[in-house]
C-alpha cells in the first residue's frame, strides 16, 4: 500500500489551514490611502513597506520602514529601511497631534513617554501620567535621550522641520527606531486624519483604522456638500503677527482646504504651498485689510487684546465687525488645546464649526465645539 500520497495530502491540507487564515487576516488588515500625499504603503515579500515623503517643505529626503511580524526573518534587498517588529509594544510620542490616533485605536497602554505632559488636554493621557504610566521626556533642545533609552521603546513617533531642533537625528544616532510623521504637511484635512492608518500599521490595527476613517470621511463629505452651491464666499484671513512676521498657511494646506470646504474664500489660496509660510506683515496688512472673517487668532482671547497687541490692526474690516473666531474653545488651565489633539481625528466637527461661522443658515442648530467668537 502506498501511503506517501495520503501523507502529502494531509501535509498540504495542514499547510493551507495555517497559511490561508493568515493571508485572509493580513488582507483584512491592509490599509488603502486615498487622501494623504505624504506616505505610501506597499505589501511585498510578506512584510509591510511604508515610505514617508515630504516630511518638511523642500525636504529632499524621505523615511522608509519595513514592518515584519515578531520573530520572522527580515527579507533581503531592503537596505535603507528601518526594520520594526510589529505589533509595537512600547512607544514614545513627541507631538500632541498623535494622541488622538492612539486613543481612538485603544493604544494608550502602549504609550510610555511623551514630550510635554504639562500641556496635554486629554484627560485619559493626563490620568495615565499621574499614575506614573507615562514619563515626561522633554522636547526640542531639552529632549532627554537617556530617559527615552531607559523606557526601551520599540519606536518613537515625532515630526521634523529640517531645523537644528529636530529630534530624529539624535534619536537615530542613539540606535532608536524613529517614525517621522508629516501629517502637518498634508493639503487636506482628511489627509491629516488618514495618518491614523500610518500609526495603525505599527500595531496591526489596520482594519480598525479603516473603519474609523471611513466613518469620519462620510461625515466630512456630507458637510462639505452643503457649501458647494453657495452664492457668496466670504473672504477669510488667519493667524496673527509674531516676531516680526505673519505666518500664514499656504493655499495647498489643510487650513486652506477647511476654509474652501466651508464655503469661504481664503486670501492666500493663490500660494500653492503647504505648511506654514512667514510673510511680511505689510503684505498681510494690505491683502487682509478687507477680509470679512478672521480665524485662528493665536493667543488672543478678546477683541480688546487684539486691538492692544497691534493697534494698527483696528483698521481690519473683520476686527471692526467683531468677526474674530479662535480655535481655543477647548483650552484647559494648563494651556492644552484640544483642537490640536482630538481635532485631527474630528475634521468633520472643525468643518461644521467653520460652516456655522461663515454660513450660519446652513447649520443653524450647530453649537461651536472647537471655535469661539472673541468678544
Amino acid at each position: 500500500m502506498d501511503i506517501t500520497k495520503p501523507k502529502i495530502i494531509c501535509l498540504l491540507a495542514a499547510f493551507f489551514m495555517v497559511i490561508l487564515p493568515w493571508t485572509e487576516c493580513r488582507a483584512a488588515a491592509e490599509v488603502h490611502i486615498r487622501y494623504s500625499r505624504n506616505f505610501k504603503v506597499k505589501y511585498k515579500d510578506g512584510v509591510t513597506l511604508i515610505t514617508v515623503s515630504n516630511p518638511w517643505r523642500d525636504a529632499g529626503v524621505g523615511f522608509r520602514y519595513l514592518l515584519k511580524r515578531r520573530g520572522t526573518p527580515t527579507p533581503a534587498g531592503y537596505k535603507g529601511y528601518q526594520v520594526v517588529e510589529v505589533p509595537v509594544r512600547r512607544m514614545v510620542l513627541l507631538s500632541p497631534t498623535y494622541l488622538a490616533f492612539i486613543e481612538q485605536l485603544g493604544l494608550v497602554d502602549k504609550l510610555k513617554g511623551f514630550s510635554n505632559l504639562s500641556r496635554v488636554y486629554s484627560k485619559t493621557i493626563r490620568q495615565a501620567a499621574r499614575e506614573g504610566k507615562i514619563k515626561n521626556v522633554g522636547q526640542g533642545s531639552n529632549l532627554r535621550v537617556e530617559d527615552i533609552l531607559d523606557l526601551k521603546p520599540d519606536i518613537i513617533f515625532t515630526y521634523a522641520t529640517g531645523g537644528f531642533r529636530d529630534a530624529h537625528p539624535k534619536l537615530l544616532e542613539a540606535g532608536l527606531k524613529v517614525g517621522v510623521c508629516a501629517e502637518y504637511m498634508e493639503s487636506h484635512p482628511l489627509g491629516r486624519a488618514e495618518w491614523i492608518k500610518f500609526f495603525a500599521l505599527f500595531f496591526n490595527k489596520g482594519a480598525e483604522a479603516e473603519r474609523l476613517f471611513n466613518a469620519l470621511e462620510s461625515r466630512y463629505l456630507r458637510l462639505a456638500a452643503l457649501t458647494r452651491k453657495v452664492k457668496k464666499r466670504p473672504t477669510v484671513i488667519t493667524n496673527t503677527p509674531f516676531s516680526g512676521h505673519w505666518y500664514v498657511a499656504g493655499g495647498n494646506s489643510f487650513v486652506a482646504r477647511f476654509i474652501q470646504d466651508a464655503g469661504g474664500d481664503y486670501i492666500w489660496r493663490d500660494i500653492h504651498r503647504s505648511g506654514s509660510i512667514p510673510m511680511d506683515i505689510e503684505l498681510v496688512y494690505n491683502r487682509g485689510l478687507q477680509a470679512e472673517f478672521w480665524l485662528n487668532t493665536g493667543v488672543w482671547t478678546s477683541l480688546a487684546q487684539a486691538r492692544n497687541t497691534a493697534p494698527r490692526l483696528v483698521d481690519f474690516a473683520s476686527l471692526r465687525a467683531g468677526r474674530l473666531f479662535n480655535n481655543n474653545r477647548r483650552l484647559n488651565a494648563a494651556g492644552g488645546n484640544d483642537f490640536w489633539e482630538s481635532g485631527i481625528m474630528r475634521p468633520d466637527v472643525i468643518l461644521a464649526d467653520i460652516i456655522r461661522i461663515l454660513h450660519p443658515k446652513l447649520l443653524p442648530h450647530h453649537q461651536l465645539y472647537y471655535y469661539r467668537q472673541l468678544k
